[in-house]
């Protein structure tokens, strides 16, 4: 029986300047150093990262958490100032690095979402994010490919 599906909730830590979003996820499992994210196109350029090569532009995110130095919060509001931040940040445990250059920035950002998000959310889908309620729906799952 899948996770899929039903309503999140989660912590709100930057409402940011809409409470509610809806934009297309990019989810992996592995943390991001926004300090190694090109802020004048939004690609990542973190190596070994699953995201490398991709932009994170637009976009809501879900990973685990923040890694790297304190030049990623001014990295995040690099990234608003060129039009290239991501939408939405979800995390599972949001770190002071992200959390800093989400305020920065006036990025929306939750965390320890519920149920586990990674089990309900797949890259592709279409969510909408309501962070004055603290909710996350999947709108549109994207398309499994069959073998």
């Amino acid at each position: 029986m899948s996770d899929r599906g039903g309503l999140l909730r989660g912590d709100c830590i930057v409402a940011g300047p809409a409470s509610v979003v809806e934009g297309e996820a990019m989810v992996c499992s592995a943390n991001l150093a926004f300090s190694l994210v090109d802020p004048r196109t939004g690609v990542v350029k973190q190596p070994g990262h699953p995201w490398f090569d991709l932009s994170v532009a637009g976009r809501v995110l879900l990973y685990p958490s923040g890694q790297g130095s304190s030049a990623g919060s001014w990295w995040l509001l690099h990234l608003a100032a060129e039009g290239r931040a991501p939408a939405v940040i979800l995390n599972a445990q949001s770190d002071p690095v992200v959390i800093a250059g989400a305020v920065l920035a006036d990025i929306p950002l939750m965390h320890r979402l519920s149920p586990d998000p990674f089990a309900c959310i797949r890259d592709g889908d279409r969510v909408l994010v309501d962070t004055a309620r603290g909710t996350v729906r999947v709108t549109h799952y994207r398309m499994e490919e069959t073998p």
